[in-house]
């Protein structure tokens, strides 16, 4: 009966999602980006960062030549097919991401509040990627996808995702130092390796040479000047661009595309130059602060005790423990990534499921006091992200926006997962073997 049901609530799904499908290739707003620079390739130009190549200097073309040319059969549909094809395919990369994600549940007996209140803190996140129809979502499950195999041990499998993402988007890089910390030397030879194999291959379509060309113009295009883009993209809400909107005065009436009205919030009118270097260093300090902690707490992830006729034995932690403290790690770093990284959208913040659901299943697994502290931050989180979005006016979403309220629920995040780690050590296996102790002990006495 149970099969029976689950059975009827995926195809309610999948009507559903197939519905909604009509609704959302509608008014995509990235996608035609990527099929209009599709269309160019197909005609034979090759000039892929061109302000004409897509549709203008603001929404022009900004991934890697390897994107262009995986999906080459799909900018050979018409664009009704291929905008549904793209969206169908958005839907099976959010339901990868929750797939992956999931062992961060482990076997908790709270599984249905987990995925509740994960669903409330990340379902506006998603629903935005999927009106967007941007390729971020394809990076990240991919990085998900990464986790998830590396956490099985297949190494393989989870360099080549994780290659895949990296070549996509770039800011997954940022985890790479994680398993630098944890040894994984082939991993990274693996990750290195695969990434240059990737980008090379478009070689094969515009030759060696052209390829190498391309990659070096989309290296000072999207990486070196980006000034343009953030002014005129997204509101960056990334520690750069709440430093920059909160201590220099943002001119928002020079953003060409006529989306002007944004409310300033500046306490200070300093020089941006001065305020990226603040950025750059304060980011640096952030990010080596949490691998140092990673780095100190895994060297205690093992200890020394004394049994009973004085041997000494390893503590043994439980496979499900590491696991655990292995996903909040994995979270710590997503929650670096988005907080410091150079440009992060509002979009980008999909990425929060992950460290979202390691931290309600520890939440929820007892009542000690780094778990009841985190479930306050995502209860607090959650209504953040439920009720704000909520609140009527144009005006009112515009200000939260700038005031970059999700750059607050990641650090909210960010803080909790720091504490958790920080105030929790694995459960031992000693407490199974102290019972055991102890009648080895009795049997011992006159």
């Amino acid at each position: 009966m149970q099969k029976r049901s689950r059975i009827l609530l995926l195809a309610a799904l999948t009507i559903v999602a197939a519905a909604l499908g009509l609704i959302f290739v509608r008014n995509l707003i990235d996608f035609p980006v990527y099929y209009s620079a599709g269309q160019s390739l197909i005609a034979g130009r090759d000039d892929l960062y061109s302000p004409d190549f897509a549709q203008g200097q603001v929404m022009d073309y900004r991934y890697v030549p390897f994107f262009l040319v995986i999906f080459l059969p799909l900018w050979l549909l018409p664009y009704s097919i291929a905008s549904y094809i793209w969206y169908v395919l958005s839907v099976l990369q959010i339901a990868g991401c929750v797939w992956s994600a999931r062992r961060c549940v482990g076997a908790s007996q709270s599984t249905v509040k987990i995925w509740m209140i994960s669903a409330i803190v990340v379902a506006q996140y998603f629903f935005m990627i999927l009106h967007y129809g941007n390729a971020h979502l394809l990076a990240i499950f991919l990085l998900f996808a990464s986790f998830h195999f590396a956490l099985k041990k297949s190494e393989m499998m989870a360099a080549i995702l994780l290659s895949l993402s990296i070549t996509l988007k770039l800011t997954p890089i940022f985890v790479l130092p994680y398993f630098a910390l944890k040894r994984k030397w082939r991993f990274l030879s693996l990750v290195f390796i695969l990434s240059i194999v990737i980008n090379i291959t478009p070689s094969i379509y515009f030759g060696f040479e052209k390829n190498n060309e391309l990659l070096h113009t989309w290296y000072k295009h999207v990486i070196v000047d980006q000034e343009f883009h953030e002014m005129n993209g997204p509101i960056n809400l990334s520690l750069k661009g709440q430093l920059l909107r909160y201590f220099s005065a943002v001119d928002y009436s020079q953003r060409v595309d006529g989306d002007v009205r944004y409310p300033s919030v500046n306490l200070f009118s300093l020089p941006a130059a001065s305020i990226r270097v603040v950025w750059m260093f304060s980011s640096l300090a952030l990010y080596l602060f949490g691998l140092a902690l990673i780095q100190r707490l895994s060297k205690k992830k093992t200890g020394m005790y004394r049994s009973v006729d004085n041997s000494i034995n390893p503590i043994q932690y439980s496979a499900n423990d590491y696991e655990i403290r292995t996903t909040l790690e994995l979270g710590l770093m997503i929650c670096l990534m988005l907080v410091i990284g150079p440009l992060t959208s509002k979009i980008y913040f999909i990425a929060l499921l992950w460290p979202v659901l390691g931290l309600s299943a520890f939440a929820f697994r007892d009542a000690s006091p780094s778990a009841i502290f985190a479930k306050r931050v995502l209860l607090l989180v959650a209504f953040m992200n439920f009720a704000l979005p909520l609140l009527p006016g144009a005006s009112i979403q515009r200000l939260l926006l700038v005031l970059g309220v999700d750059f607050y629920v990641s650090c909210l995040i960010t803080v909790a997962l720091v504490y958790v780690l920080a105030s929790t050590r694995p459960r031992s296996r000693r407490s199974f073997d102290e019972p055991r102790m102890r009648v080895l002990s009795a049997t011992k006495k006159p």
